[in-house]
């Protein structure tokens, strides 16, 4: 993905749910093309110099938001046209309906005017009525009481010619019980069902006529207010006594918090022959503990890790490693918890494909700047779904896939708690 992609995200954060999996084609190149026509460059480094000007910015952040607005009346046309497929398939149902009970209702219709002409023809209905009635059970009685006699003698045409009339007559005899009967209750019925349905099918259209009316006047208003939004300049940042941008001190707790779902989710010590890690206590695996220790350790010491130790560890090889004080709550989490299952340098890089900014797996001041910007709820998920993308392309997925995959389920749950 292209660095100046990591430019318009942070000048305008709600862009990233354009570039998801789901998102529109193009939308990607549309954004680029916008940067540099409006900071006349497509090298990384000069484009984020450029966009630090506040004329560029504000002009920048106006093309952005006009991206952003085109691509949610897009989605307003979709949602329409599904509502639009919906009528049609009403309708389509109603038309059915209409010309079953208009076939049913001339046939009656003649049969009712050949009886009032006391034409003889009028028996005719009658009279195919009787034999086809007397037919099947006639046919039906015979097989239950005598049967057929089936064996490999018998000639399989002849079976053959009596499926197809034991058939024929049951299809006959429910015309014939349709044809008289039901006209009170089913014919009934339908007209309730067609008329339910037409009914139904003015309403939706009807709430969406509405509906679509109420999405254009808040789109417009929305639009307003996000260029409006846009061409005010970002707030200077503020700065503490040593002049470096003042940062809240997160709750010393919440990495408690974090490393208790760690270690619920590492459980004990195992020593699985498919996992590379080897050995492993509390998620420690050997040559971790040897690397924290700087000495040579056994399976026996992997066992009987204490539990302040590997807090120690954790807090040192990973929270630390992975700046996740500065992180904002709940997205600390996710990148924790995949720290510790994938690696430290693999978390880093998936959050930063995930805010748009340089992958060099060093999570610093640029990728925490645009984690803040994105909304945190969209972050997290859109991170979960990269990180399963990675477990799923790795050869051990057939084998520990299920575990994966619900400990990360657990994981966004409890970093959506967080928010």
């Amino acid at each position: 993905m292209s660095p100046l992609v990591g430019i318009a995200v942070s000048l305008l954060p709600d862009l990233a749910k354009r570039l998801t999996k789901d998102a529109r084609p193009g939308t990607q190149d549309l954004i680029v093309n916008v940067v540099k026509e409006v900071l006349g460059t497509d090298d990384p480094t000069e484009a984020a110099r450029l966009a630090q000007d506040p004329q560029l910015s504000t002009e920048l952040r106006v093309r952005l938001a006009e991206i952003e607005a085109a691509a949610e009346a897009k989605q307003v046309e979709a949602q329409m046209a599904a509502r639009q497929a919906q009528v049609d398939e009403l309708k389509l149902e109603i038309e059915s309906f209409k010309t079953e009970l208009e076939d049913k209702q001339d046939a009656r219709g003649m049969l009712k005017s050949l009886a009032e002409d006391r034409s003889p023809f009028a028996w005719g209905p009658v009279v195919v009525s009787v034999i086809v009635t007397v037919g099947f059970f006639a046919t039906l009685l015979y097989l239950i009481i005598v049967g057929l006699d089936v064996d490999e003698s018998s000639n399989p045409a002849v079976m053959q010619i009596v499926n197809i009339a034991v058939g024929a007559l049951t299809a006959g005899f429910a015309t014939v019980v349709s044809f008289w009967l039901g006209s009170s209750d089913g014919s009934r019925r339908k007209d309730v069902a067609a008329s339910l349905a037409q009914q139904s099918a003015v309403a939706i259209q009807q709430q969406s006529t509405r509906n679509a009316s109420r999405v254009l006047e808040a789109q417009e208003r929305q639009t307003a207010a996000l260029i409006e939004k846009v061409s005010q300049p970002p707030p200077a940042a503020a700065f503490s006594a040593g002049g470096s941008p003042a940062q809240k001190q997160k709750d010393t707790r919440q990495f408690h918090n974090c490393v208790d779902v760690i270690l619920r989710h590492e459980g004990g010590y195992v020593d699985h022959p498919d996992d590379p890690g080897g050995a492993t206590n509390f998620g420690i695996t050997h040559k971790t503990l040897a690397n924290w220790r700087n000495a040579s350790v056994t399976k026996q010491d992997v066992k009987n890790l204490e539990l302040d130790e590997v807090k120690q560890i954790y807090r040192a090889n990973y929270w630390n490693a992975l700046n996740c004080d500065a992180l904002p709550e709940g997205i600390d989490l996710v990148v924790f918890d995949f720290g510790v299952n994938a690696g430290v340098t693999r978390a880093a890089k998936v959050l930063q494909k995930t805010v748009f900014v340089e992958q060099d797996g060093q999570i610093g001041p640029i990728t925490i700047g645009a984690a803040k910007r994105i909304d945190p709820e969209h972050l997290i998920r859109t991170f979960t779904d990269a990180r399963m993308d990675f477990y799923r392309s790795l050869s051990t997925w057939k084998t520990f896939g299920r575990g994966w995959e619900r400990r990360t389920h657990e994981t966004l749950e409890l970093a959506l708690k967080m928010l």
